[in-house]
C-alpha cells in the first residue's frame, strides 16, 4: 500500500456536507444546476444526492405524491448507501413542490420531512408541537418526539430565478465564521394582528447582551426599505418593499403574515422571496392561513441561537414551536458565529502492508470549546468513531454566587444536559442560600440564572482565608464613610467684580459649589465631575451685596431624607422620613449636635412618620438619619475550612474588618458595588485522572435589565353613559396618583373609555417622571373589549414595582382584577447571566492503525471530523487521499471525449478497463450514485448524458469487482458541464 498526504481543513457548525442529502428534480435543469452548485460549495459527497422525477409543478402536491416520489425514495436511498445514521440535513433543490395537501390539512414539504405530516385536528394536531424547539442541543440529541421514525433539518433552496437561488447559496456559505458586527433589527409594525412577536423581542435582546456576540436592536417600523448591512430582520407586515443588498451573508429575515410562504404564485402578500432577493441566507413563511399564533412563527431567539454558533437550519427549527404550516427557504449550514477548531493529517513515512498508519490531530479553538469526539469517514461515509472524550465522573464544577461556592461532582454517564439540569436544581434547591433570591433554568448545555428580588436583598458571603478558625478574632461590617466635601478658600475679587475661590479636592472626587444670599436657599453655581484642585470665579457676584459659598458632594444613592419637624398640636413634633423599602436606618436625636441618642430603628426601611415626645421638654432638638451597617453573621458550618460570614442588609458600600483587640481594625474585604450580584465558575479534575468537564461564566456579574416593566390593561363587558373607570397608581416612593374618566359615548364607549384613560395617564405630570408610567399600544374591537399597555418609565425590576389598581362603576369588567405591579414581563426585568457546560479536551489526536482489507483496492479519501464539546458541536474536518493495493487487481478509468469542461448538452464516453478477465461487474459512479453497471466484461465504454446530470462539476469513478469478490476503485476524474 502507498499513500500521499494532502489535507483540507474546514469547519461546519453542527453539520457539513457529509451530513447533508440534496434532493434534485431531474426534470428541471435549474434544479440540477442549483444542486450541483450547492454540492460543490458545501463539499457534499456525490452519493449524498438523490434524483427524483416530478413533472407536476413546483407549488403543491398531495401527501401520496410526496410519499411516493420523495419520502420513500429518500429512506430507501439512505439505507442502501449506509447513510441512515449520518444524515441530519435535507436540501430540496428548487422546482420541488413546497405545499403538501392531505385532504383538509395543508403542510409544508420542509416540515413534513422534519417531523411528519400533521393534521389540524385529532392526534396529529396534538403532536404538532416541536419538542426540539428551545432545546439548545445538537439535533440528533433532541429530535422532535412526534416524528414518525425519521426527522431531518429540511430546507428548500429556491428563488425567482436560478441566479437568485445561487445567490442564496453564496450568502450562506460565505457567512461561515465571519462573526458579523452588523445588527439584527427586530421591528414592531403598527399592524396589531401581525406585530405580536414584539413581546418576545426583549428576552432575545437581553440574551444577546449577556452573550456579547451579536448586536440586536428593536424599533418601531412599517418598512425595511432603505435599510442596509443587516444580519437579520424580523417584522409583521402583509406588504412591504425591500431593497437589494439589505443583508450581509448569513442573515435570517421573515415577516409574520398569512401567506409569506406561498411563493412562486400570486399570494396577495409579500412573500419570503423578497427577503431572499434582498440577500438573506434564510427566511420563513406559512404556506396556508395559520392564524396569528406566536408558536407558528420563528421566535426571535433564532438570532440568539445563531450567535451561539448553531447552523441556520438549527436556529429556525429551534425557534419554531409549531412549524407544520411553515416553509423554510435557506442555506441550512450557514453559521456566521461558528468557532471552528483545526484538523490536519500528519505524514506517516513507513506505512505497512494491509495496515495504514495514519496520524491526525484536531485542536480546539479555545478552552471554552474543547473537542469531544473524532470520527473517521471513508469516501464520504461514516466508518468509525476514533475517540470520544465525555464528562469524566468525579470531575468537580464550582459555581460561586456572591462569594458562596456551590460544588457539583460529575456523576457516571453524565451528559451536558443532565449536568445543566442538576446544576439548575442545585441553585433552586431550598437548601441553597440563594433559593429566595436567584432562580436557574437549564437549556441544553446552558444555564440561565436570574436575580428574582431586589439585588440588595441577595446575601453576600465572605471567608477569612488567612486562618482556619476565628478564635480570638473579632469581625465587623461598617459602612464606607461618605466623601468629605473639598476645602474652600477665598482668593479675592477680580477686576471685573467676579469672586475667585480656591477649591482643594482629590482627583476623581466630584463636587458641587453652591451659593446663597441668605444661608437658607442654596443654588449650585459650579460642578466639577473630574474632581481635583482648581480655582473658580463667580461672575455673578457683583450683582449681590453679599454672597455665601459652600461645597458639597453628590448625595449617595439610597439615603434616608428627613423633612422639617412639624407640630402635632399636642406639644410634640412629627418628622417624616423618606427612604426606599429595604434601606434599614436609625433615627438619632441630639440637643447639642454633639451627643446623639438613637430613638428609633427601622430595619425594613421605607417611609414613616415619627413623634419624639421628648421634643416638648427642650428648647432645641436635632434629628438625623443614619443608614444602618450591614449585618454580619457567622456561617456554621461554612462551605470551607476557613471562617465564613454572611452579609445582609447592605444599602451602601461597606467594609468587612477584623481585629484581635477590638480597637485596631484591619480591612479584609470591601464591597463597593451594592446590589450587584457576582458570579464565577471553575472546574477541576476532582478524583478523576483528568479534567474533561468545564463550566464557564459569560461575565463576573449579573447583567442589569434594560427593559421597562409592562402591564396589559383591558376593559370589557357592558358600559353605560355615566360609568366611570378609576386607576390608582401607587408609585415606588409610596405616593398615590388617582385618575378617573367618565363614559359619555353611550353603550359603544369601550374604545373611547380606553382612549381617554390612556391619554390621561400620559398627560398627568405626576406620572411623567422617571418613576412614572406611560400608556401605549391601544387596542380595541370596539364592542367587546378595549385596552392598552402600561410601561414603566425606567428600566428594571425595581421601577416595575409601581402598583396599579382599577375600579369601575356599573357592570363593566376589567383586567387586572386586583392591584398589581408592571410585571407582565417579569422574566425580562430580572438581572440575568449565562453559564455554559462543555466537555472534552483541547487536543485530540493519535496514530490510527487502519485495517484496509475490508476496503476496495485503489483510490480513496479518508476524512477525520472533530466535534467541539458543546451543544453546537461545530465540526473541524480534514481529508486525506490514499491508495490501497492489497491484491493484484487494478483498473483504469479513461475519459474518451471529456476534458476538464464540456457542454452540458452532449453524450460522452468513459472507458473502464481491468487487468484481468475474471470480472463480474463494473459500475460507473457520479453525482447521485451509480450511473450504469455492466457484467462479465473486463473492459467497457459507458455513455454519459450531460443533460441528465446538469450544469456543474461532476466526479466520475468506477468500481470493478471480480467473481471472487476482489474490488478495485479507480481514480476519480472530474468534469465541469457548462
Amino acid at each position: 500500500m502507498w499513500w500521499y498526504c494532502a489535507f483540507l481543513p474546514a469547519a461546519w457548525a453542527g453539520g457539513s456536507g457529509l451530513n447533508t442529502v440534496v434532493i434534485v428534480n431531474q426534470n428541471s435543469s435549474n434544479s440540477l444546476a442549483l444542486a450541483n452548485y450547492y454540492c460543490e460549495r458545501r463539499q457534499v459527497p456525490p452519493a449524498n444526492v438523490l434524483f427524483i422525477n416530478w413533472t407536476g409543478g413546483n407549488i403543491w402536491w398531495t401527501n401520496g405524491d410526496f410519499v411516493t416520489n420523495l419520502l420513500q425514495p429518500l429512506l430507501t436511498m439512505l439505507a442502501a448507501r449506509q447513510l441512515t445514521n449520518q444524515i441530519d440535513y435535507v436540501v430540496l433543490s428548487m422546482d420541488i413542490p413546497y405545499q403538501l395537501n392531505n385532504g383538509s390539512s395543508v403542510n409544508s414539504t420542509t416540515s413534513a420531512l422534519f417531523y411528519g405530516m400533521k393534521s389540524d385536528s385529532g392526534p396529529d394536531w396534538v403532536g404538532s408541537t416541536n419538542s426540539y424547539a428551545a432545546s439548545e442541543l445538537a439535533f440528533r440529541q433532541a429530535p422532535p418526539a412526534s416524528a414518525p421514525g425519521y426527522s431531518f433539518l429540511t430546507t428548500m433552496i429556491t428563488g425567482t430565478s436560478l441566479a437568485q437561488a445561487e445567490q442564496l447559496v453564496d450568502q450562506g456559505v460565505n457567512s461561515d465564521g465571519t462573526f458579523p458586527t452588523q445588527p439584527v433589527v427586530l421591528a414592531k409594525s403598527s399592524d396589531p394582528l401581525r406585530n405580536i412577536r414584539f413581546s418576545e423581542f426583549d428576552n432575545t435582546i437581553f440574551n444577546s447582551r449577556v452573550s456579547g456576540n451579536c448586536l440586536m436592536v428593536s424599533t418601531n417600523s412599517d418598512s425595511p426599505l432603505g435599510q442596509t448591512n443587516l444580519l437579520g430582520y424580523q417584522t409583521g407586515l402583509a406588504d412591504f418593499d425591500i431593497g437589494p443588498n439589505t443583508f450581509v451573508p448569513g442573515a435570517m429575515a421573515d415577516s409574520l403574515t398569512s401567506f409569506g410562504g406561498y411563493i412562486l404564485a400570486p399570494a396577495g402578500q409579500t412573500t419570503l422571496l423578497a427577503f431572499i432577493g434582498a440577500g438573506a441566507a434564510g427566511s420563513y413563511g406559512t404556506v396556508v392561513e395559520p392564524s396569528p399564533s406566536l408558536d407558528k412563527f420563528p421566535n426571535p431567539q433564532a438570532y440568539f441561537y445563531q450567535a451561539r454558533g448553531f447552523s441556520l437550519a438549527e436556529c429556525y427549527y429551534q425557534s419554531l414551536v409549531v412549524p407544520y404550516e411553515g416553509l423554510i427557504v435557506a442555506e441550512p449550514l450557514a453559521a456566521p458565529f461558528q468557532r471552528p477548531g483545526a484538523a490536519r493529517w500528519q505524514p506517516t513515512p513507513n506505512p505497512q502492508h494491509k495496515t495504514a498508519y495514519l496520524t491526525f490531530n484536531v485542536s480546539a479553538v479555545d478552552a471554552s470549546h474543547p473537542l469531544a469526539q473524532a470520527d473517521l469517514f471513508v469516501d464520504g461515509v461514516y466508518y468509525e468513531t476514533l475517540t470520544n472524550v465525555g464528562p469524566q465522573p468525579g470531575n468537580v464544577l464550582t459555581l460561586t454566587l456572591n462569594g458562596y461556592p456551590l460544588s457539583y461532582t460529575v456523576p457516571t454517564n453524565a451528559s451536558l444536559t443532565s449536568m445543566a439540569n442538576d446544576l439548575a436544581a442545585l441553585v433552586n434547591s431550598p437548601s441553597c442560600p440563594f433559593s429566595n433570591n436567584i432562580a436557574a433554568w437549564a437549556y441544553g448545555d446552558r444555564l440561565e440564572l436570574h436575580v428574582t428580588t431586589n439585588g440588595q436583598s441577595v446575601p453576600v458571603y465572605f471567608s477569612d482565608s488567612s486562618v482556619t478558625n476565628s478564635d480570638g478574632r473579632l469581625y465587623r461590617a461598617v459602612n464606607l464613610q461618605a466623601p468629605v466635601p473639598p476645602a474652600i478658600a477665598s482668593v479675592g475679587r477680580e477686576p471685573n467684580g467676579g469672586f475667585r475661590i480656591q477649591l482643594n479636592a482629590p482627583a476623581n472626587a466630584p463636587y458641587l459649589v453652591e451659593a446663597s444670599t441668605n444661608l437658607a436657599d442654596w443654588t449650585p453655581v459650579f460642578t466639577n465631575l473630574a474632581g481635583g484642585s482648581l480655582q473658580f470665579v463667580d461672575l455673578s457676584a457683583p450683582a449681590f451685596p453679599r454672597k455665601f459659598y459652600r461645597t458639597s458632594v453628590p448625595r449617595a444613592a439610597n439615603q434616608p431624607v428627613l423633612s422639617a419637624p412639624r407640630p402635632d398640636g399636642l406639644g410634640n413634633y412629627t418628622t417624616h422620613v423618606a427612604a426606599p423599602s429595604g434601606l434599614g436606618y436609625a433615627i438619632e436625636a441630639s440637643r447639642d449636635l454633639a451627643a446623639w441618642t438613637a430613638i428609633l430603628t427601622n430595619l425594613a426601611g421605607g417611609a414613616l412618620d415619627f413623634v419624639d415626645p421628648q421634643s416638648s421638654n427642650c428648647t432645641f432638638h436635632f434629628f438625623r438619619a443614619r443608614v444602618l451597617p450591614p449585618q454580619l453573621t457567622p456561617v456554621t458550618p461554612g462551605p470551607g475550612t476557613n471562617p465564613w460570614f454572611r452579609i445582609d442588609g447592605a444599602s451602601q458600600p461597606y467594609l468587612v474588618q477584623v481585629s484581635t483587640n477590638g480597637a485596631s481594625w484591619t480591612t479584609l474585604f470591601a464591597n463597593l458595588n451594592i446590589g450587584e450580584t457576582t458570579v464565577s465558575a471553575s472546574s477541576s479534575a476532582g478524583n478523576a485522572k483528568v479534567g474533561s468537564t468545564f463550566l464557564t461564566a459569560t461575565a463576573n456579574t449579573f447583567l442589569d435589565s434594560q427593559v421597562t416593566g409592562t402591564l396589559y390593561v383591558d376593559l370589557h363587558g357592558v358600559v353605560n353613559v355615566g360609568d366611570t373607570v378609576t386607576m390608582e397608581v401607587t408609585k415606588t416612593d409610596g405616593s398615590l396618583v388617582s385618575l378617573t374618566v367618565t363614559n359619555s359615548q353611550g353603550t359603544d364607549g369601550l374604545a373611547s373609555f380606553a382612549q381617554q384613560l390612556s391619554d390621561l395617564v400620559n398627560s398627568t405630570p405626576a406620572l411623567e417622571g422617571s418613576d412614572g408610567i406611560l400608556a401605549a399600544d391601544l387596542f380595541s374591537d370596539f364592542s367587546m373589549w378595549s385596552g392598552f399597555t402600561l410601561y414603566a418609565r425606567s428600566f428594571g425590576l425595581q421601577a416595575a414595582g409601581i402598583q396599579v389598581q382599577l375600579s369601575t362603576s356599573g357592570f363593566m369588567l376589567f383586567n387586572p382584577p386586583s392591584q398589581i405591579g408592571l410585571t407582565n414581563n417579569l422574566s425580562d426585568l430580572e438581572p440575568r447571566t449565562h453559564l455554559y457546560l462543555s466537555g472534552g479536551a483541547r487536543h485530540l489526536g493519535f496514530t490510527l492503525n487502519l485495517d484496509t482489507t475490508p476496503l476496495a483496492d485503489g483510490f480513496h479519501e479518508v476524512t477525520v471530523v472533530g466535534y467541539e464539546g458543546t451543544s453546537v458541536r461545530t465540526q473541524a474536518r480534514a481529508t486525506l487521499p490514499i491508495t490501497i493495493q492489497n491484491t493484484p487487481l487494478t483498473a483504469v478509468l479513461t475519459p474518451l471525449d471529456l476534458g476538464a469542461t464540456a457542454p452540458v448538452q452532449g453524450t460522452y464516453h468513459i472507458q473502464v478497463a481491468a487487468n484481468t478477465n475474471n470480472i463480474s461487474t463494473i459500475s460507473l459512479f457520479s453525482t447521485g450514485g451509480v450511473l450504469a453497471t455492466v457484467t462479465n466484461q473486463a473492459s467497457t465504454i459507458f455513455s454519459v448524458n450531460g443533460a441528465s446530470l446538469g450544469v456543474g462539476l461532476h466526479p466520475f469513478y468506477a468500481l470493478v469487482q471480480t467473481a471472487t469478490g476482489l474490488q478495485y476503485r479507480t481514480q476519480t476524474f472530474s468534469c465541469r458541464f457548462q
